[in-house]
């Protein structure tokens, strides 16, 4: 697997954001350790999202993406676990190790993201949650793909923006449509869409095409005091969320 050039060469940004949530532990340990996880939105929806943050960590823009999220069309109940117990890539690794730093603590086995996310949605369905979906940024997005991938899957949807290592063969065992909201810097996403179709799946994946935006708009990378970034946040925003909500609509109509 290969990143996109701008994931190793566009440096995350200086920004400010006012948290609307609260850093929780888990309720299960992971591998005998208490884990962190952010959680956002309003507390009496039965929507749950389980949200997975670019290699820079809790940037204040992932953290008004996923707080805006949380708030959007109706309202869910977001989880984003803290996978990367450093809390994110250094200056260094950035300039140096960006693979190595992502083999060594983003690794969905070695580093127990999978568990840690089994651990978060079990916790928002006891806080009432009984439907899930789950996305991520650049690296996220596989990560989210794996989860949807596995046998048993809670999760009705997964994707997200500006996706890195998302191609046909890494969603040949999705489980759950994709929404996907590539940037101009990450490659056409239409063939990866194209893959799933034969898995009929209650939900078109959807695919929306940012061109004038950067790889990590939404994350570490983006900038909203530009009005362009920030315009294009919302708008990712409200396309996820739609589609969030779709997707648990449709599976809610069947219970």
């Amino acid at each position: 697997m290969s990143l996109v050039a701008a994931c190793c060469n566009t440096p995350p940004t200086k920004a400010h954001w006012h948290d609307k949530g609260a850093e929780v532990p888990l309720s299960t340990k992971i591998d005998g350790e208490e884990r962190l996880t952010y959680r956002t939105g309003p507390k009496d929806s039965k929507r749950g999202l389980i949200a997975i943050y670019d290699i820079f960590g809790t940037h204040p823009t992932t953290r008004q993406f996923f707080d805006r999220i949380a708030e959007a069309n109706g309202g869910f109940q977001l989880s984003a676990p803290l996978f990367f117990k450093n809390g994110g890539i250094s200056e260094e690794d950035f300039r140096n190790n960006v693979m190595s730093w992502i083999h060594a603590n983003g690794d969905y086995e070695k580093n127990h993201l999978g568990e840690i996310i089994r651990a978060a949605v079990e916790d928002l369905r006891r806080d009432g949650c009984t439907t899930f979906s789950i996305f991520g940024q650049c690296w996220g997005a596989l990560m989210a793909v794996k989860a949807a991938s596995e046998e048993g899957t809670p999760f009705l949807s997964a994707g997200g923006p500006h996706p890195s290592f998302v191609n046909a063969e890494t969603v040949k065992d999705v489980k759950a449509p994709l929404v996907l909201l590539p940037s101009k810097d990450e490659p056409d996403m239409i063939p990866v869409i194209e893959s799933v179709k034969h898995k009929n799946f209650p939900v078109e994946s959807f695919h929306q095409r940012f061109d004038t935006m950067h790889h990590g708009w939404t994350g570490g990378r983006g900038d909203w005091e530009v009005p362009e970034q920030y315009n294009a946040g919302l708008e990712a925003v409200e396309l996820l969320a739609g589609y969030f909500g779709k997707v648990a609509g449709v599976a809610e109509s069947k219970l």
